[in-house]
């Protein structure tokens, strides 16, 4: 675990103060500086964005961690990144004719086509290569267990650059079109740097080594790759058809809107997604070895970390939702109500924590894709009926329907499968005394308001006084050993500091 809570450590570190940086952007400054349909085009090129890259990776970076071993046992990785990157340049360019010939259907709404988005329709295509690539790179990185580098680069880094030119429209009243091709930069730079990482790793060849695909070998990849493809790409309809399915019923505006709401869900998962980037190799070798017990006290440890932290953030969101929409313009108070519902779907998704990791890794994946595609007729069912019955809160009530069935299911298969569950009486402690902390935060604590400045000093003091007792109560009830390890880690750097 070590190894695992040392780099996931230092990852969250990055993802929450990309988290800040991406706060003060899709937050504060784009919902000020841009209009609502601005906004709703850059969360509608980010969906096309992901969904595409899943796809056009054709299941590569997930094959190519679960077999890694395999190729790092010939020399120079047994041309692990020559085949990536020959896969993923094919996927790209097949990827590109079939996002052409959908441009007519993804540009209709139900008030018409789409100007602002075909005007910019086709920026997806370089952003999709920077984030192909970018994954590919740190794909390698994270099974040579380097999982920090990209997880700077991808989670603070990238906003960022984003967060930098956002400040130029302010001082110096860019426009929106110069505005975007930084926005598009962003997605660029951390990925020439993330090949840089990898190629001072050592053992760096883009040169072609099949000596690893040997027919049974070939067989295996080949069957895990498409499997995993299909898995991968249902992964994001899931998680991107609501802005995409969104913007058809509502059109931009409401999109916008939806899409600043929806950052706070992305800013609960930033944990879970260090968690997981540190945990798949030793999984992976875990596995190998068929070590069921490191397996199982790595599941139940990284759920109870994750709900303890997605507590401490949801809570964080919920007694800051007034002071946050008195900082930003009139027309998005919409999004409180989906801020909530996203928010609370997400710290179920951390409190099933590595269910999903593990499944995939397991000699039972083909579970997860059975469960995937069950998933993706209900969330596209979900959305057709809740969106156009009660619009951008239809597609939170939709999002939060398809995390708890597919994270209950993942859940019960792993248990039923593999004879593990990470859930204890602690979890159950947790959960009520989280809640009434929250609670007691919310209607406790005084409000402050009359100006931006009370604001934001209301929401600093609200957030340190509820971080302090929550963490100090979870830190004294010792409901989880890595959690208060790290804190005593924390502390004794903080002391050595001061000597």
């Amino acid at each position: 675990m070590s190894t695992i809570k040392k780099q996931s450590l230092r990852g969250t570190l990055f993802s929450y103060a990309g988290v800040v940086i991406g706060f003060l952007s899709q937050g504060i400054l784009i919902p000020n500086l841009l209009t609502k349909d601005q906004n709703g085009l850059l969360g509608i090129i980010l969906s096309f964005v992901f969904i595409f890259a899943q796809v056009a990776s054709l299941g590569f970076n997930s094959s190519g961690s679960r077999f890694f071993p395999s190729f790092s046992s010939q020399k120079v990785n047994g041309g692990f990144l020559f085949t990536g990157l020959m896969i993923s340049i094919f996927g790209f360019i097949i990827g590109s004719f079939i996002y052409y010939f959908l441009k007519p259907m993804l540009l209709e709404t139900s008030t018409g086509k789409s100007f602002l988005l075909e005007e910019y329709y086709y920026l997806v295509l370089p952003v999709v290569l920077g984030t192909i690539l970018f994954n590919l790179f740190d794909n390698y990185a994270k099974n040579l267990f380097e999982t920090v580098t990209g997880t700077f680069l991808n989670q603070f880094l990238q906003r960022f650059i984003i967060f930098a030119g956002l400040l130029i429209v302010l001082l110096f009243h860019i426009s929106f079109h110069e505005f975007v091709w930084i926005w598009t930069s962003a997605f660029v730079i951390p990925t020439i740097l993330m090949i840089i990482t990898a190629y001072r790793l050592g053992n760096f060849s883009l040169k072609p080594d099949f000596a690893v695909f040997t027919p049974d070998f070939r067989n295996q990849f080949l069957s895990y790759s498409g499997i995993t493809v299909l898995t991968g790409f249902s992964s994001m309809i899931i998680m991107y058809i609501d802005k995409i399915m969104l913007n058809h019923y509502s059109g931009l505006e409401e999109t916008g809107i939806y899409n600043t709401a929806s950052f706070f869900g992305s800013i609960m998962g930033m944990s879970l997604i260090s968690m997981n980037k540190a945990a798949v190799p030793v999984i992976v070798h875990a596995f190998k070895n068929e070590d069921y017990t490191t397996i199982s006290t790595i599941y139940k440890k990284s759920c109870m970390v994750q709900l303890i932290i997605g507590g401490l953030v949801y809570g964080g969101i919920i007694i800051n939702l007034d002071a946050f929409f008195e900082l930003i313009p009139q027309g998005y108070e919409a999004g409180k109500i989906v801020i909530m519902i996203i928010c609370l779907g997400k710290l179920f998704d951390l409190a099933t924590g590595l269910n999903g990791t593990i499944l995939n890794l397991s000699k039972y994946y083909k579970y997860d894709s059975i469960m995937i595609a069950s998933l993706i007729i209900l969330t596209v069912i979900a959305n057709m009926i809740f969106i156009p019955w009660k619009g951008l809160i239809g597609a939170a009530i939709a999002a939060i329907f398809s995390t708890f069935y597919f994270n209950s299911m993942r859940t019960l298969i792993v248990w039923k499968k593999l004879k593990i569950q990470p859930f204890d009486f602690n979890t159950i402690k947790v959960i009520v005394i989280a809640t009434g902390i929250v609670l007691c935060a919310y209607y406790l604590i005084p409000h402050i308001s009359g100006s931006i400045l009370y604001t934001i000093i209301d929401m600093a003091i609200r957030s340190a006084i509820f971080s302090l007792i929550y963490v100090g109560v979870m830190y004294k009830l010792k409901v989880s050993t890595e959690m208060n390890d790290i804190i005593n880690h924390l502390f004794g750097y903080i002391k050595s500091l001061l000597k």
